[in-house]
């Protein structure tokens, strides 16, 4: 009878998959990529940048390479330098931008930038869409119904997106 209510063996931490105790996929596989192929080195995996800190305390965000942050957090940088300060202050006196809140997304070839304005307790998200055209980046239209106050600042938004997408490269190298 004893013998029926054995416990399975217990795995060893180090060999614990991470993702699939979180309840997600594992990004890479080892039956998809190999990993000294030059494709399993270059992919940024944020979780295990995140357990590999343990071992190099004290690493910051500038000292982090170049290949492990992500284009879209540069993106976000580089927008949020080149974005009209002065026209968003025109256009919308008395609110305040969070400047830190900007924020860039990729949906296919469509990159969105947006960022929150605080108009007196009321958080406003504006965001500006520029897409891939054969080799050339194009800022969309701003929607329809969009308030006319509002359309500089969809302008601004589009031409810093824009800006950074260029000085990042063309469409067909990001």
């Amino acid at each position: 009878m004893i013998g029926e209510f054995e416990l399975p063996e217990v795995e060893d931490d180090d060999d614990m998959d991470i993702y699939a105790a979180l309840g997600l996929n594992t990004p890479v596989g080892e039956d998809v990529v190999a990993e000294s192929s030059p494709a399993a080195m270059n992919l940024y995996d944020p979780l295990a940048a995140f357990m590999d800190d343990e071992e190099e305390e004290g690493l910051t965000f500038g000292q982090m390479e170049a290949s492990a942050v992500p284009v879209e957090e540069l993106l976000a940088t580089l927008a949020r330098d080149l974005f009209n300060h002065e026209l968003l202050q025109k256009v919308l006196p008395n609110h305040t931008a969070d400047m830190k809140s900007m924020r860039v997304h990729k949906d296919r070839d469509a990159y969105h930038l947006s960022l929150i304005i605080d108009m007196g307790g009321e958080h406003i998200k504006p965001f500006a869409t520029v897409v891939a055209v054969e080799d050339q980046w194009k800022p969309l239209n701003p929607p329809k119904g969009l308030h006319a106050r509002w359309k500089p600042v969809y302008d601004s938004l589009c031409k810093a997106l824009t800006d950074a997408l260029s000085q990042q490269g063309l469409p067909s190298s990001l």
